[in-house]
């Protein structure tokens, strides 16, 4: 990963330098081969790179289109930057970096460059000419991208603690974030838990000119239709072969060595296979527990065998795993109830030489993993039914005791209108339920939070797909 952040003056008058050098200095564990500024007038740039693609120096950011008119700074890989690069064929290339492709693909297309560019990104162009920023994020935000607006600063960067170091945003709690994450362990955009800075939402971006900020959707999840045909289902195993394996061939180019997280369930060891069969040489790494019931290295062993990687276990005793936590929230930047595991494995990829790694993150919510798949389906064949029973089910949620978050779970379901996915959903995700929050926090909470809110918006476009599909969706 790289990072990267950036200042506008709103009303026209001069950045102070020592500000983007604070922002940009204490993210310096994102990008440790290099970094660079650009600050003139209205607006400042700032860049540390994790060298992937084009190690050279001439691919350091910010990076300049041939013609000195767009700066960039970019965090992120644009899987499909040689098939991009070779429809721009009038554009003079000097590097072989993927972040020079953006470049050449915005001066081609503007904001339409967004349609051509598949990958994981946060970026932004500023426009000498036009005294334009541009900044976008991926369509599934897998990039991080903050922002924070006032009278007369702009600034935007990767993580919250840049703001911070740079004096930009006071450091107080934002009470309707907090609410959000003791809800689901994670907070929605376009909140953080920091009052004051906010996320770029996932498919979207801003465009900052004239001291006004605007943003823009260009991709939906609940308007990306396959044209797919669903009827066979063996040739849906074989597109959805396809379709693995070429987001893994993608996920391979690079200029330096690749590894791959392996537990030893189904979604990494997919990814270890698929990574067999497109190169030679495959690095895997599980992290080991000495209690059995919580280890899995047994099956990650198994399948390493098989596809005959390198494998290397890390094991982790409870007093190390432990020790090992202050360093992963301090990691984190952004409070979550997940990713230890993931710091711990990242440790030891990083200390084996390696600086990139594939995972099997996100196969559950494509794959109808998590039990709540089921359940919403089975739900829904008894849908008749449920919306009948109303007021019975009221009442009897009425006798109900909250006892526990599952038993609390139940008795919300029971009292919902209907069993659709924008009822259903928030509530099975729950980890602490609405009145157990409302028992910690001495403060008056939400009414809805922003995954309630946006379930209830999209109801109808969502609920065109298929009952699974609809779940993943939400997710």
């Amino acid at each position: 990963m790289c990072g990267l952040a950036g200042i506008v003056n709103l009303k026209g008058g001069a950045v102070d330098e020592g500000i983007i050098k604070k922002m940009v200095t204490c993210m310096a564990h994102r990008g440790p081969d290099a970094d660079g500024f650009y600050v003139k007038d209205e607006i400042a740039l700032g860049h540390r790179r994790l060298s992937i693609i084009d190690l050279s120096e001439e691919a350091n950011q910010p990076l300049w289109d041939h013609t000195r008119r767009y700066a960039l700074v970019f965090n992120g890989e644009i899987y499909n930057f040689r098939s991009v690069k070779a429809k721009l064929r009038n554009y003079p290339f000097t590097t072989s970096s993927d972040s020079e492709v953006i470049l050449a693909a915005y001066a081609e297309w503007g904001p339409d460059c967004l349609q051509h560019l598949f990958g994981m990104f946060t970026f932004a162009i500023w426009d000498v000419a036009e005294k334009k920023l541009f900044i976008a994020r991926d369509r599934l935000g897998v990039k991080p991208l903050y922002y924070s607006i006032n009278e007369e600063i702009f600034s935007f960067a990767s993580e919250i603690r840049a703001f911070l170091s740079g004096g930009l945003v006071k450091p107080e709690i934002y009470s309707d974030a907090l609410y959000e994450f003791l809800f689901y362990q994670s907070v929605s955009a376009p909140y953080t838990i920091v009052k004051n800075i906010h996320q770029l939402e996932a498919g979207h971006y801003m465009l900052v000119q004239d001291g006004k900020c605007t943003i823009e959707q260009y991709w939906d999840i609940t308007k990306a239709a396959s044209d797919d045909d669903f009827s066979n289902e063996e040739e849906i195993k074989k597109r959805v072969k396809e379709l693995m394996l070429q987001s893994v061939e993608r996920r391979l180019i690079s200029d330096v060595p690749l590894g791959a997280f392996l537990s030893g369930g189904i979604d990494s060891s997919a990814i270890a296979g698929l990574m067999a069969a497109c190169t030679d040489k495959v690095n895997t790494f599980t992290v080991g527990f000495s209690e059995k019931q919580f280890d899995e290295s047994s099956f990650a062993r198994i399948v390493a065998k098989k596809f005959n990687t390198s494998h290397t276990e890390v094991q982790m005793e409870p007093n190390v795993f432990l020790e090992e936590l202050k360093n992963a929230l301090n990691s984190m930047d952004t409070p979550t109830g997940d990713g230890v595991n993931t710091y711990v494995v990242s440790k030891a990829i990083r200390k084996s030489g390696l600086i990139v790694a594939l995972s099997g993150l996100g196969g559950d919510e494509l794959f109808a993993g998590y039990p709540l798949f089921k359940q919403f389906t089975s739900l829904q064949k008894q849908s008749t039914a449920w919306n009948a029973t109303k007021p019975l089910r009221k009442v009897a949620a009425g006798f109900m005791p909250a006892s526990s978050v599952r038993t609390d779970r139940i008795r919300q379901m029971l009292k919902t209108e209907t069993c659709s996915i924008a009822e259903f959903y928030p509530i099975s995700r729950q980890i602490i339920s609405p009145k157990q929050i409302a028992g910690i926090l001495k403060y008056k909470v939400p009414n809805k939070t922003v995954v309630e809110r946006r379930l209830e918006e999209k109801l109808d476009d969502i609920s065109a797909f298929p009952l699974l599909s609809q779940v993943t969706i939400a997710e």
